[in-house]
């Protein structure tokens, strides 16, 4: 994969500071060239108001404050990566609440959310205390996502962790995480073809 103009924007959604997940995910970007900037969110430090569906009544207006930082550090992403313990099986609120805001943002005129986010790759780290089957569900969510969004899925980084700091003694998982960002294109889910007339949208 070429890194040279990559910039990779880690949102962080645990309600841990320096959890499992963010753990994993400093190892994963430590492997990154030098070359590929990174940017570092976490969510819960950027709060967002209950997101509301307005599709039927009213355009969504431009967002602001923390939404409109979020959008803006999105946009100017090429690779988003989801970072997350799983939480019943499921992403956490804050990575939640912050994928809802995709769909206010899809809707929001004169922004063309989508046609901005067409190529960007989307990757998941994720840690839990379970099988790796157990987070099948909150990957099969960003997958969804990913092909709605027609970006490529870079693919999910998993390690078993539940205590603090557990994920230190999850030797394969720090191993994989050297090479989880430094695929061959090749190597990468690619692009989706192009959207079928009848497709899953979210919200529907």
């Amino acid at each position: 994969m070429d890194t040279a103009a990559r910039r990779f924007l880690f949102l962080l959604s645990s309600t841990r500071r320096m959890g499992n997940s963010e753990q994993l995910a400093y190892c994963a970007a430590h492997h990154l060239p030098e070359h590929a900037t990174q940017q570092w969110l976490h969510l819960q430090d950027y709060p967002l108001p209950y997101f509301v569906d307005m599709r039927h009544h009213t355009p969504y207006p431009p967002p602001t404050g923390n939404a409109q930082l979020l959008l803006e550090a999105t946009l100017a992403a090429t690779d988003v990566v989801i970072v997350a313990p799983l939480y019943w099986y499921s992403l956490p609120v804050h990575a939640k609440h912050y994928l809802d805001y995709w769909s206010a943002w899809l809707r929001t005129p004169g922004l063309e959310f989508r046609e901005q986010m067409r190529g960007k790759t989307l990757w998941s780290i994720v840690v839990s205390s379970g099988e790796l089957a157990e987070a099948a569900p909150l990957e099969a969510s960003l997958v969804l996502t990913a092909n709605y969004m027609q970006m490529p899925w870079g693919g999910m980084l998993y390690g078993t962790g539940s205590r603090p700091n557990d994920i230190q003694d999850d030797a394969p998982a720090l191993e994989r995480a050297k090479s989880f960002f430094l695929q061959a294109e090749s190597d990468l889910v690619k692009m989706p073809s192009p959207m079928p007339k009848m497709q899953i949208s979210p919200q529907d």
